[in-house]
This record gives C-alpha cells, structure tokens and sequence, in this order.
C-alpha cells in the first residue's frame, strides 16, 4: 500500500514534465522553422543557438520524464505484487494453522521385547511382561537454532553494498570537479540504489537467522525487537529513521525486504529533488 502511494506523485510528476517536454519540443520546432525562413544570417544564428538551448531543456525534461514514469510503474507493480501475494499467504497460513489443528497427534510407536516378543512401547525401559530391561527411545527435541545465512544471498548484497559506497567515492571524490549539480543529481540513484539494496539485504539476512528462535512471523517485526534493544532513544530514534521503510515490509525473505526498502528510498530521493529543489 506505501508504494502504491508514492507511485501517485511520481505519476503526476511524470506527466507534469512529458507536457513540459512537449511545449519544448514545439518551441524548438518554431525556432528551427524561423532559423530557416530568416533571410538575415545573423538571426537565423540567433535563432540556431535557442533552437539548441531548448533542445538542452527538451532532453532534460524527457530523462526526468522517463526517470518518474518508471519508477511509478515499478513501484505500482511490486505494490500490487506485494498486497495479493500478501493476502494469499495470510490465506495460507490460516489454512495451515487450521489443517495442523484439525490433524491428530501421531500414534505411539512400539517394539517387540527381545526376550518374550511382547509388543511394548519405544520409551519404556523394560518389558511390561517378563521386565526384560530395555533401552528407552525417548523422542529427539531439537533446540531451536538460527537459520544459517545463505552464503550466495551474503556475497551477493554485499557486492552490491561495496559498489554502490565505492560509486559514490569515486563520484564525489575523482569525477566531483568536472560534473554540475544537476549531473550529481541525476547519476545519485546508480549508487544509491545498490547501497541501500545491499545495506537492507545484509540486515534481512542477519534478522532472518533468528526468525526460528524468536518465533516472530517476519523479518521486520524481528528487527523492529533489535531496536528496542538498543540502548537510549537517541539511538532508537536513528535506527528507527534508517530501518523505516524496511519496517514497512512484512515478508519473510530478505529480498523482497531489501528491494521494497531500497525502491522506496529511490523514489522518496526522486520526489525530493522534483518538489524540493525542482532547480537542480
């Protein structure tokens, strides 16, 4: 439902700057036309340079256009995904806690005695009818362990984490000089979006491992008790603030977490710099 929400001003974002790179298009096309109906050669120069100064603004408006649209349409699309295949699996659960309830407990198990053949029970220790002593097997408890992190998944959003932090050293440190604001902004989401997808995945992981011990039904109710654990509310408050759209998703694999709180990063970044500062 959140992304479904963001996806809305994105959209109208999207729209707002497909009409503005029409209106350029069109005053480009009535500059070019008066730069070749001009018979002075100074002013169909006059007219050939702001027939390029629009075509500037004409391509800006159409990157931005196409930045905006898209990320409402794949936010659109993983809200949608994600509300059916939410209710479908708190479907299945019900209907898992219903059969497990419905479904008898298993029958006792039995052995013959070794030394009169009687039928006897796995966790008695001797014979019931001649008190031949036996070895009694008791029912195996298994403590509950965390889930081991899949080593894959960690090389994988930990790649993504060092190439996303690396991007933007390298951006703000050797290429800073010789790119302008608006570049800065526009190139932003490359490592943005993989740092984040690689933060959140690392910390999904992480909270998955302890999903069996706890018993909690999602990752982010299990890291939402990590926080409560951190001591005083200044720090609370800080990793409440950078967990909060990974707080929002409940689902149980540390992907979709990871992917759902990085693309509502992006699109809040996106939002920020049209309303905020629509001059960058």
């Amino acid at each position: 439902m959140v992304l479904l929400v963001l996806s809305f001003p994105l959209l109208m974002l999207g729209i707002r700057d497909w009409k503005e790179a029409d209106r350029e298009a069109g005053v480009r096309a009535w500059q070019l036309q008066q730069a070749a109906s001009a018979s002075d050669p100074r002013v169909r120069a006059d007219f050939a340079d702001y027939a390029e100064s629009t075509l500037y603004r004409q391509q800006d408006a159409e990157q931005s256009r196409n930045w905006l649209l898209g990320m409402a349409v794949i936010g659109a699309g993983a809200g949608i995904v994600l509300l059916f295949t939410g209710r479908r699996r708190a479907a299945t659960v019900e209907e898992s806690e219903e059969v497990a309830a419905a479904a008898e407990p298993p029958p006792p198990r039995f052995r013959p005695c070794r030394a009169c053949q009687w039928r006897m029970s796995v966790e008695a220790s001797a014979c019931p009818r001649c008190g031949c002593p036996h070895e009694p097997e008791s029912a195996v408890v298994e403590s509950a362990s965390p889930l081991p992190m899949r080593r894959a998944q960690f090389a994988f959003y930990l790649a993504l984490l060092v190439l996303g932090l690396g991007s933007a050293v390298v951006i703000y440190t050797v290429l800073f000089d010789g790119l302008s604001e608006t570049e800065l902004v526009r190139i932003s989401p490359y490592w943005l979006f993989p740092s984040v997808f690689g933060y959140y995945g690392l910390v999904a992981l992480r909270m998955e491992a302890r999903l069996q011990a706890s018993h909690r039904d999602n990752v982010s109710d299990q890291l939402l008790d990590v926080i409560k654990e951190i001591g005083g509310h200044l720090g609370q408050a800080f990793a409440f603030l950078v967990h909060a759209p990974f707080l929002i998703v409940k689902s149980r694999q540390p992907w979709v977490v990871a992917f759902v709180g990085s693309l509502i990063w992006a699109m809040a970044l996106v939002v920020f710099f049209d309303v905020v500062f629509p001059g960058l």
